[in-house]
């Protein structure tokens, strides 16, 4: 007879390689067996919540917190699953318990400080971001989100936050985004320029490819493979882009660091899709992905959308481009612009989806 352990074990196998059907099963295994199994009931109910069953995700968590009542992670994802049920006053609730309980957790402090944002509390989520750092917690993260609620002007997102943001999200982030959010910007963006692609096998380069949505996007569309490179902060996510096998080559680097050094003229084709969120000034990424395209290649990317100025970095922590500034960008860099298409970006969110093409 299979041991409890191992049971789990199997489980917590599924669930990290994102196959949250099999990791249920699993988990209610366990539950089966032990009812008392406060890890295996505190799993399942991060699936039920990833699988976007909040009902289900609040009663494990509840039950979690009634046999272990200090258990400050599931106080603060009992507040993401209220946060998501539309009862912002009992998520601010259980975050504050989340901190109570674990004064280090850095999880709590982001969520409550973004809650008090969307409730125009910025004072209060600046103060909570200060209380993080003076902890020591995530330092990337926490000064990148006092700059934003503070107005400050940070030209691009330290490379730490990007990467925990994503490495924390890897697993999760097609199911959550694409399952769940119904994220369509890298085949939208795929659709812009397909016209101006041809049917000649072309060199890729992605910027920030994640989990390889563009890759997919690109191989479903009929573009034929030349030489198609990822790049990525995140290890995790180049590992969920590597299972799909639309890349030759999947590097962890930062992406400007990496433009700086490519050879001149080498790709048919650069795409970028929400990838520069991160950053705010894009000077340097469109003079260097000027440098490495073919004449007649194609830079296709999406940005979030401001009105006023070049960029902004946002509340969020996300920044946006304006249109007159990437139309300037895109002039100076030798580039005409074929296509254009104003979208939301993910949840309503502004943004616009761009097709270059080097002169």
């Amino acid at each position: 007879m299979t041991s409890i352990a191992a049971l789990f074990s199997a489980a917590l196998g599924s669930y990290e390689r994102d196959e949250l059907v099999a990791a249920a099963a699993g988990f209610e295994q366990v539950l089966a067996a032990d009812p008392a199994h406060v890890e295996a009931r505190y799993k399942l109910a991060n699936v039920r919540k990833e699988q976007g069953d909040l009902t289900a995700a609040e009663s494990h968590y509840l039950d979690v917190l009634r046999r272990a009542p200090d258990y400050a992670e599931a106080l603060n994802n009992l507040g993401a699953v209220h946060e998501m049920s539309g009862r912002p006053s009992e998520a601010e609730a259980r975050y504050r318990e989340s901190i109570a309980q674990r004064v280090d957790l850095a999880p709590p402090y982001a969520n409550l400080g973004r809650l008090l944002q969307s409730q125009q509390r910025h004072d209060e989520a600046a103060a909570l971001y200060r209380r993080a750092l003076e902890r020591g917690l995530d330092q990337a993260l926490f000064r990148h989100l006092l700059d934003a609620v503070s107005g400050a002007s940070s030209a691009r997102a330290p490379a730490g936050y990007v990467t925990a943001t994503f490495d924390a999200f890897a697993t999760h982030f097609d199911q959550r985004l694409v399952g769940q959010l119904a994220y369509r910007v890298p085949r939208d963006l795929v659709d812009l320029a397909r016209p101006g692609l041809g049917d000649r096998a072309l060199d890729v380069l992605d910027l920030g490819c994640g989990t390889g949505l563009v890759g997919e996007a690109l191989q479903e569309a009929g573009v034929r493979h030349g030489t198609w490179i990822g790049l990525d902060l995140s290890l995790p996510m180049l590992e969920r882009a590597r299972q799909r096998g639309c890349y030759d080559e999947l590097l962890c680097v930062d992406i400007e660091s990496w433009l700086s050094g490519a050879a001149k003229a080498g790709f048919d084709l650069v795409m970028a899709a929400d990838v520069f969120i991160y950053l705010g000034d894009l000077d340097g990424i469109f003079r260097s992905v000027a440098a490495c395209l073919r004449r007649g290649g194609s830079f296709v990317f999406s940005v979030e959308t401001c009105e006023a100025g070049d960029w902004r970095l946002l509340e969020t922590g996300r920044y946006a481009q304006s249109e007159t500034y990437i139309a300037r960008l895109a002039q100076l860099n030798g580039f005409t612009m074929p296509g254009r298409a104003a979208t939301a970006i993910r949840s309503s969110v502004p943004g616009g989806l761009y097709w270059l093409a080097r002169e």
